[in-house]
């Protein structure tokens, strides 16, 4: 059973930015994902199941709230994935200011 407890995590500066990158990493993966200003819903298929929840931007973090997974699926490693693309997310948006503009 899913006790739906909200749980942050802390992207930091630029956190529109990181979550438009995040968005799209995730979709180009196969992750369904719908993004409104800010907030939105992802549904992440795994062998077992679907992982959906939803999010919000909150300050410098992500708020977020899981409404279904597998019982294999800890509340742990959904949060250890989310953070590995928001790391993800920091990392492009990084090298793409590096990158020399053309012309």
């Amino acid at each position: 059973m899913i006790d739906n407890v909200p749980f942050r995590l802390a992207v930091g500066d630029n956190v529109r930015d990181v979550v438009v990158v995040m968005i799209g990493e995730m979709q180009r993966r196969g992750i369904q994902v719908s993004d409104t200003s800010g907030t939105g819903t992802f549904s992440i298929p795994v062998p077992n199941g679907v992982i959906a929840g939803s999010f919000a931007i909150a300050g410098n973090s992500l708020v977020v709230s899981i409404a279904q997974r597998p019982e294999a699926v800890s509340d742990g490693m959904i949060e250890s994935k989310l953070q590995d693309f928001i790391l993800d997310a920091k990392a492009e948006l990084k090298n793409r200011r590096q990158l020399p503009k053309p012309g």
